[in-house]
């Protein structure tokens, strides 16, 4: 109940600073696993430290072994690199032992291990540099060799075996190491979880906690806020048990149905007819009851001028009533005179257009009669050019046949003078052989030319018979075309006189048809005024019709609407008497 009266910017602050708080404590969670965690794997980074600390001392000291068993084995006497070279490996190696005592310090497991090595490591170079480099520097060399494969051999190995526990002990402690950095991450995932899981189950109770403090009302509220935008009021609205926002929006709708409640009942009374109540505003800042007021004293007044206005309405309509029915039947009657006059036109109308047709078809005929006649002129004067030309043609070919007869006779006088040609050369050809058949082999090849020669002469016999045969049918057909040339130009003659008539005819015909298709024009042309004037007259009748039948419908619509008039004046009486001033 404590939460329900909060204020919404409280109960907002509250939900969020207790998510803040939340958020914060796993913030700070999550930082220490991270620290944790990070120390974790500094150590495993310092182990592998040492690991590789130790290897470099294990280096050292095989490298220190290995260089001094080489100048054993090369008798080298010149020791000055190898003094150089044990040096800076002794000061590498005692710095690391000085940084694995300081880091292994703490550990039980490693302090005396690491303190173990370093006392051997102590010995070894000892040894080294007090019994033998002083040997080798001597020539001892034997004494040297035996040293070194003998106490200082035993202490490498020593060295190596501690090495490698010291390698035991650090993998120990890695693997100690990696699984408590494993289980420190499974101990922060469940505490991951766990708080995770709080946090949200926490977020979820508050904006449940939240949306029934707040949503739900504001959704009731915003039920009733529909109900009065649709028109309906709605019924109990109680929001006196919260002292919040929302509390106090419910007490202002709830103020607010019962003023429209009021202002409801107020117009229920109006619809009843009662203008005698009186409407008084909330405060000078209601608007809506001021105008209400206004309203319902408006209407007052309307309604006492409606009553007097209704009274003059009344009378005035059946004046009007009075008067519209005299002008409906006045006009009623020129619309049948009018409606007379438009078919009597009507009929004038469809006899001058049935003219004008006609008169059209005059002139059709007209202009297709002259396009035929001067068709037909043009064609005889076709006729004539064409007579003329064939005139001319037939004297020139009748010419021709005569100078062709002329030449035939020619040829004929040209064809008996080779035929006697012919015959002589015959008789000469067979006077040559009887000539060479006296000469006797003298004469066989004058022969020979003599039977050719009478040979020719034969075929020219009978090549100018043959010409002469069809120079005689030349002839005679030459004759024939000639009496048939002259028959054709006789005929052409007659023809072309019989043209030249038909011409003049065709000419005055043409002229008459010219004529007669100027007067169709003319007649075809007032047929067409007359229409026109007809179409003129018809449209302004229909006009008058038209207009004459609107005024009977004008003033039957007048009538109705002063009938209409009169009724609603006579209902506009029946209703004023039901509101009460």
């Amino acid at each position: 109940m404590l939460l329900v009266n909060l204020r919404t910017g409280t109960k907002l602050l509250l939900a969020f600073a207790v998510v803040t708080g939340s958020f914060v404590g796993l913030l700070y969670l999550a930082q220490d696993s991270i620290r944790q965690s990070h120390e974790q794997g500094q150590a495993i980074a310092q182990l592998d430290r040492d690991i590789a600390d130790v290897k470099d001392l294990r280096i050292n000291v095989n490298t220190m072994r290995a260089e001094t068993m080489e100048a054993l084995i090369r008798g080298d006497r010149e020791l000055d690199g190898l003094e150089r070279d044990f040096r800076s490996r002794t000061e590498e190696d005692r710095a690391t032992l000085a940084r694995l005592q300081l880091r292994a310090a703490a550990s039980p497991d490693l302090a005396p291990l690491i303190a173990e090595i370093h006392q051997q490591w102590r010995t070894y170079v000892g040894s080294f540099d007090q019994q033998l480099m002083p040997r080798m520097k001597d020539g001892r060399l034997e004494e040297a060799r035996r040293l070194v494969v003998g106490a200082q051999n035993e202490r490498v190995d020593t060295f190596r075996q501690l090495a490698r526990r010291l390698d035991m002990v650090i993998a120990r402690e890695q693997q100690r190491l990696d699984d408590r950095s494993r289980a420190l991450v499974v101990r922060q995932q469940q505490l991951f979880l766990s708080v995770g899981g709080g946090l949200l189950l926490l977020t979820a109770l508050l904006a449940w906690l939240l949306t029934r403090s707040i949503a739900r009302p504001l959704r009731q509220l915003t039920r009733y806020a529909e109900q009065i935008s649709v028109g309906e009021l709605p019924g109990q609205i109680d929001f006196t048990a919260r002292h919040d926002e929302v509390g106090q929006l419910g007490q202002s709708f709830a103020r607010m149905a019962s003023y429209l409640q009021q202002l409801a009942n107020q117009a229920e009374r109006l619809a009843a007819g009662e203008l005698g109540g009186e409407v008084q505003p909330c405060s000078e800042h209601d608007l809506l009851g001021q105008s209400f007021a206004r309203m319902v004293a408006n209407l007052r007044t309307l309604v006492q001028e409606m009553h007097e206005g209704i009274a003059v309405l009344a009378a005035a309509s059946e004046d009007i009533l009075s008067v519209a029915s005299q002008v409906a039947v006045g006009a009623q009657e020129t619309a049948t005179a009018v409606t007379e006059i438009a078919t009597t036109v009507e009929e004038v109308k469809q006899t001058a257009v049935m003219a004008n047709s006609r008169a059209r078809q005059v002139t059709e005929a007209a202009a297709h009669t002259r396009e035929v006649a001067q068709q037909g002129s043009e064609a005889v004067q076709e006729s004539l050019d064409s007579m003329a030309q064939i005139r001319r043609q037939v004297s020139a070919v009748a010419e021709s046949i005569m100078r062709l007869g002329e030449q035939s006779q020619t040829i004929g006088e040209i064809v008996a003078t080779v035929n006697d040609l012919a015959e002589q050369s015959n008789l000469l050809g067979v006077n040559a052989s009887i000539e060479a058949v006296k000469a006797g082999d003298v004469g066989k090849g004058f022969s020979v030319v003599a039977q050719e020669v009478k040979a020719l002469a034969e075929q020219s016999k009978q090549a100018t018979a043959q010409v002469r045969a069809i120079l005689g049918d030349v002839q005679r057909a030459m004759t024939k075309a000639v009496l048939a040339a002259e028959q054709s130009g006789k005929a052409v003659e007659a023809g072309f006189a019989r043209s030249q008539f038909s011409g003049e005819a065709i000419h005055i015909l043409t002229d008459s048809i010219d004529t007669s298709n100027d007067v169709a024009l003319q007649i075809s042309a007032t047929s067409q005024q007359q229409l026109i004037g007809m179409d003129q007259v018809a449209s302004a009748i229909g006009n008058i019709r038209q207009a004459s039948q609107d005024n009977v419908a004008g003033t039957r619509q007048v009538d109705q609407a002063a009938r209409n008039l009169h009724q609603l004046g006579l209902r506009l009486q029946q209703q004023a008497s039901l509101f009460k001033l």
